[in-house]
């Protein structure tokens, strides 16, 4: 792996992996000069390369708009793209989601000729997503949750997995036990958190102005809980871009906090952690870049991951033939997080040409 590993730009892929053109805050966050994920790109990479078998992606994040429930356009597309590479180098693939993502992911599989056989849905509590099962994440709500996710371990996908990774998938926020037992140089700041999160705020995946989603979030954060609880041999990563998605755990609260620097920052902060945790401006860009390097380590076909071509062919299908809506304008249109796909597609265009990959 040495000499593909040095053939790799990593510090440049960084660089475009964190470009923050939406300035949501968290991707061109420094700290003492540095990104708070510096150099996770490439060891999930390196890891990935060198010992994945069975790889389990998750991804869709709800939005509610107008009466109705759909998902977002950032993170399936890039679950996808992530899929294809991998699955191009003989790297076993499960596409996870719960009903909302599901038609975006089916979509992609139909466009991208994709077995179907690939995608895993990811069942709800019993019950309204007002009710307690649902609006709930403490374990006495989440036993239909967990009957599923010991099943799933304990079924042939489930036991081949070596990487479980989330794109753009909503963890609950923390506890005080939670933010007790992260790694900080001093005491936890719990007075802080206290102020900042109400208890009816805890323990509940918020999206990015602070509003709960739990109801219509299928508790995907259960199936890297007992992989922590069971010691199990798999590798987790994370990736994402507001600090609520699976992963962010990784960061101290109050790193995120700062980071975040919205007024529901305290309360999106979320608990989930993961080994490895890749933030980006868009989550999109970090699945595009460690597909990309993966590639170059295992020295694959150019061809196998997507061009940006492609990508915008998926997002806009998602869009017209699944219903998928911005994140950020909430509106059924084919752009990312605000984005039009013109200036969306860009870091992916520079990737490629950093990679010297060609669209032809």
């Amino acid at each position: 792996m040495g000499e593909a590993d040095r053939r790799v730009a990593w510090e440049g892929l960084e660089q475009l992996v964190h470009l923050d053109p939406a300035g949501r805050g968290l991707a061109s966050f420094r700290r003492n000069g540095q990104p708070l994920d510096t150099g996770q790109l490439r060891t999930a990479a390196v890891h990935i390369a060198e010992h994945a078998r069975t790889v389990g992606i998750i991804t869709g994040f709800c939005a509610t708009s107008t009466g109705r429930v759909t998902a977002e356009t950032d993170g399936p597309p890039g679950a996808l793209f992530l899929a294809r590479a991998l699955l191009a180098l003989g790297i076993d693939v499960r596409l996870m989601t719960d009903r909302y993502a599901l038609p975006l992911l089916r979509v992609g599989c139909e466009l991208w000729n994709l077995d179907a056989g690939l995608l895993v849905e990811i069942p709800f509590e019993e019950g309204a997503p007002d009710g307690p099962a649902r609006g709930r994440n403490d374990s006495a709500h989440c036993q239909k949750t967990d009957r599923w996710v010991e099943e799933f371990f304990a079924s042939k996908s489930g036991q081949q997995l070596t990487h479980l990774i989330a794109i753009e998938r909503p963890g609950p926020s923390h506890t005080a036990e939670s933010l007790a037992l992260q790694a900080r140089a001093g005491a936890p700041p719990i007075d802080d958190f206290a102020r900042s999160v109400p208890a009816e705020h805890q323990d509940i995946c918020h999206n990015m102005r602070g509003g709960s989603i739990n109801g219509h979030t299928a508790k995907a954060h259960r199936l890297f809980e007992h992989i922590r609880e069971q010691r199990l041999p798999i590798t987790t990563i994370g990736i994402g871009d507001g600090g609520n998605e699976i992963g962010m755990g990784k960061f101290a609260w109050e790193q995120l906090v700062e980071a975040i620097g919205s007024p529901a920052a305290g309360r999106i902060a979320t608990r989930s952690a993961t080994d490895f945790t890749l933030i980006a401006g868009v989550s999109n860009w970090g699945a595009y870049a460690l597909a990309l390097a993966v590639g170059q380590l295992r020295s694959s076909s150019e061809s196998s991951s997507g061009t940006p071509s492609q990508q915008r062919a998926l997002i806009e299908a998602m869009v017209e033939r699944a219903g998928a809506v911005d994140g950020l304008t909430l509106k059924a249109e084919p752009t990312v997080d605000g984005l039009p796909l013109d200036v969306y597609l860009q870091p992916l265009v520079q990737m490629r040409t950093l990679l010297n990959l060609s669209d032809a």
